[in-house]
């Protein structure tokens, strides 16, 4: 690629960037006015029944769970042997041939 090619691929990028800075903010402007006319008003909301997480024992226990898998996770990542210069890992041998 020559100077020229260069110059008119750096010149046809900036252009397009710029397009596309254009066609966003113009979407973007309509978009935020579409979002911001949308009320939605949950029907169970933390404020009114905030004991609702623990008292739906599906989402408790699936809470638990999940915290006793990051648990296990993290102790595990914790214990594992470093693999890096120095390790030697031993070949298993199995018994019953000689």
């Amino acid at each position: 690629m020559n100077s020229e090619e260069t110059k008119f691929f750096e010149a046809f990028t900036a252009l397009m960037i710029v397009l596309w800075i254009a066609i966003i903010a113009i979407f973007l402007s309509n978009l935020i006015g579409f979002l911001t006319s949308i009320e939605y008003e949950a029907p169970i909301t933390l404020e009114k029944y905030p004991f609702f997480i623990w008292t739906y024992r599906g989402l408790d226990t699936l809470t638990q769970v999940f915290l006793l898998l990051a648990t296990i996770l993290g102790v595990a990542a914790l214990l594992r042997e470093d693999e890096g210069p120095g390790v030697e890992e031993e070949p298993v041998v199995e018994g019953g041939e000689g």
